[in-house]
């Protein structure tokens, strides 16, 4: 999980100042510096590493857990399947990320998964266009979703949570009605090996998810719109004050947002080789609830893409745990549903004890 960042934190200098070097704080002081700053610095630092190192601590609790529990688990197919699972979560939840991160919440990106999907199946199927062809029309579909949420949250008072909660009806709905309820089949083989092939003995989707979240990483940490991000996410007044271009840097983050359910929807056509309305179902709040794990606040200005990967995993190991135990799939949704809450609660109460020791 992420460190305990105070969120009311120092508006940024518009032009010339650094990037910040830590990702969950975008006004994080320089460690070197002396007095106040520096030391609230290196406390923030040190709480940051803990408890991302509680969280792999967890994880690492749970991998051994099912190794003595399960003779399966540690097994070359079994290692596939979690990893496939773990990075097309990670996909959803990168992008969710950066929402969370500016205080928005996008419930639409399940139904921008569907969407996608099924662009994808009538570009090759119907229209016969090349795979590549078809997969940007795919990325540009979600792209495109992702602005429409995006200059509706940044351009009007309406919370985002009603703005993509809409979306999720009106993608959804398009994915139906285009297909009429059924699925695209007959796709390619050289396009389903995106989602089915490997690359050194490991799955295609893995290598996607790592690079996604490493140019996340970067972005948020080395640039100056990640920083932005931060700041919006913290307090979106003082960003505006700040010279921050509030409006601008909202659009572009549910751009990436339905740019990456965007690109998860091409993954999950290729992998289950066929293009279905139903795809992406209850995809959002699996990618919310990896988030919230791995320590992002659902307040904004709070979060780093390294926790996100660690409650990836940890959901994904949980699932996969689930089922080699044998529990009941229904019993799964309950565990998950708990899960998420328990996250969410200690979220809250650790940012009250922060406050409250600042």
């Amino acid at each position: 999980m992420t460190g305990p960042y105070m969120r009311e934190q120092e508006p940024p200098m518009p032009e010339g100042d650094t990037p910040p070097q830590s990702d969950t704080a975008a006004s994080v002081p320089d460690s070197g510096s002396g007095g106040r700053g520096g030391g609230t610095a290196r406390r923030m630092r040190s709480a940051l590493a803990a408890q991302e190192a509680g969280l792999a601590g967890v994880v690492l609790v749970v991998v051994l857990f099912l190794t003595w529990r399960s003779p399966y688990f540690l097994t070359t197919g079994n290692l596939v399947v979690v990893g496939r699972l773990a990075a097309l979560s990670l996909i959803i939840a990168v992008g969710m990320t950066f929402v969370i991160l500016a205080a928005g919440i996008d419930l639409s990106v399940g139904s921008t998964v569907a969407l996608t999907s099924i662009i994808t199946g009538e570009a090759m199927v119907t229209l016969g266009l090349n795979p590549v062809l078809a997969v940007v029309l795919a990325l540009a579909g979600g792209v495109a979703v992702g602005l429409v949420n995006g200059l509706i949250v940044a351009s009007t008072a309406i919370p985002s949570f009603v703005v993509t909660l809409g979306m999720l009806a009106a993608a959804r709905g398009l994915a139906l009605g285009i297909t009429k309820g059924q699925t695209l089949s007959g796709l390619p083989a050289g396009f389903l090996v995106l989602g089915q092939g490997s690359i050194a003995g490991v799955p295609i989707p893995v290598w996607i998810a790592v690079l996604a979240a490493l140019v996340a990483h970067v972005v948020l940490t080395r640039t100056r719109f990640g920083r932005n991000v931060y700041f919006i996410g913290s307090n979106e007044q003082a960003a505006v004050l700040s010279g921050i271009r509030v409006f601008r840097t909202k659009v572009a983050i549910f751009a990436i947002a339905g740019g990456l359910a965007g690109l998860e929807g091409v993954i999950e056509t290729a992998r289950l080789s066929v293009g279905q309305p139903s795809a992406g179902n209850g995809y959002e709040l699996v990618a919310i609830g990896a988030v919230v794990i791995g320590g992002t606040s659902l307040f904004g200005g709070e979060g780093s893409i390294l926790g996100t990967v660690l409650g990836t995993t940890l959901l994904a190991l949980i699932q996969n745990g689930l089922i080699l135990l044998g529990i009941s799939a229904y019993w799964q949704q309950v565990f998950s549903g708990v899960i998420i809450v328990a996250a969410v609660a200690l979220n809250m109460w650790r940012q009250q004890r922060s406050r409250g020791g600042t």
